[in-house]
Formats: structure tokens, sequence, C-alpha cells
């Protein structure tokens, strides 16, 4: 196959590579002050009584008062990673809206990302094909 041929390939998995780096948060900034920490804390947290809102974006009881355990876990100095051990022990890791490194629940999160590329893969490997018989 000729470079030519290989340069679409190529870069699209180059562009799905640096889409991915970017959707997970690598280049993210740390959360130094209490409010953005709270905040991120939040967006990550989903509300125990919805399907799929977090408890920054719902104003449900139980939401309100997990945002409250939030602050005051914050504002008493604990980690992020305490923070969210506790809330986890309490209510089972399905409350996280983005899974913890690690572990089988990052395995079930990246099985689909990783169809989806073969998948991409596939298609673009059959479309030469048929581009080669055509010609």
């Amino acid at each position: 196959m000729s470079t030519r041929r290989l340069a679409g390939p190529v870069v699209l998995c180059c562009v799905v590579a640096v889409t991915l780096v970017i959707g997970s948060g690598a280049f993210d900034p740390s959360h130094a002050s209490a409010p953005s920490r709270v905040a991120a804390l939040e967006r990550d947290v989903r509300c125990p009584g919805c399907v799929d809102l977090s408890v920054a974006q719902s104003d449900s009881a139980p939401s309100i008062a997990l945002r409250n355990e939030i602050v005051a876990s914050v504002l008493a100095g604990q980690s992020d990673r305490q923070i969210l051990a506790t809330i986890t022990h309490r209510y089972g890791v399905s409350i996280l809206l983005v899974p913890p490194p690690g572990g089988i629940d990052s395995v079930l999160w990246a099985v689909p990302a990783a169809l989806a590329v073969g998948a991409v893969v596939l298609l673009g490997r059959a479309l030469l094909t048929r581009r080669r018989q055509l010609a």
C-alpha cells in the first residue's frame, strides 16, 4: 500500500487519538480553589434520585444535601479522592458520572470507544478495498 493511501486512515487515527486524550481530561487544570473544587466534584457526582444528572444540575432534596456535604468536606480540608471515596462508600460506584481510574469500570467505559474506533478502521479498510477493486 502506498503512502498516499495510508494518509487518510493515519490522519483519522490521529484525530481519534487526540480527541480521546483531550476528552479524558488529561489537560484539565488542577482545581486549586475551594469553589472550583466544589464545582468539579458536583459535576462528577450523579444525583442520587436521577438517572443521568449531576448533583450540580439537579435541585432535588438528595442532590442539595449531597452538594452541602461536598462543600463541608472541601472546607474541612479533605482531598477530592477522600470525598469521592466517602460518597461511593455510601452510594456505590454508580453514583459517579465518571468512572474511577482502574478496575473493571474503566474497561466497561473503554469498550464502546474501542468498538467505535475498530468500526471506523474496518469501514476505512472496506472503502479502500472497494476503491482498489473499482480502479
